[in-house]
């Protein structure tokens, strides 16, 4: 049983080293750790089982949060989160009832709304304030 904990343990620390430390199989290292060091003081297998899943739980419930807090990932705006802020025009109602619209910012033509549903009436300057979908949320100048 000692090769199956060794294995268990490299096995664990070779995902987490592809995986790029994203904390994915770390803990099942620490409870093939532990589960090893019963083997060889002579524990019964079912025991080095139970003490493997054990710490592996209590390793991710003690862990994780604070892992969690300490690896913080910058996230990349997308090409249309960059339209919020930039100015437009309203070029064409679609819909008087939900208030949809269409707008041009900068060369690209998209499907707007304010945030009362409102109709802006066409040539109205507008600010893009968020997107909710494809959807762009403006508001007139």
């Amino acid at each position: 049983m000692v090769w199956v904990w060794v294995i268990v343990i490299v096995a664990a620390c070779l995902l987490e080293w592809i995986t790029q430390v994203q904390l994915i199989s770390i803990w099942a290292a620490f409870g093939g750790l532990a589960a090893l060091i019963l083997e060889l003081c002579g524990v019964s297998q079912t025991v080095q089982i139970i003490v493997f899943f054990a710490v592996t739980l209590l390793a991710i419930a003690v862990t994780r949060p604070l892992a969690k807090k300490m690896t913080r990932f910058d996230t990349t705006p997308t090409n249309s989160d960059a339209n919020i802020g930039k100015t437009g025009k309203v070029i064409k109602i679609v819909d008087d009832d939900t208030g949809v619209f269409r707008v041009k910012v900068e060369n690209d033509d998209w499907s707007a709304t304010t945030e009362n549903k409102s109709i802006l009436p066409v040539g109205t300057e507008v600010s893009v304030k968020r997107i909710e979908g494809v959807k762009l949320i403006v508001e007139a100048l």
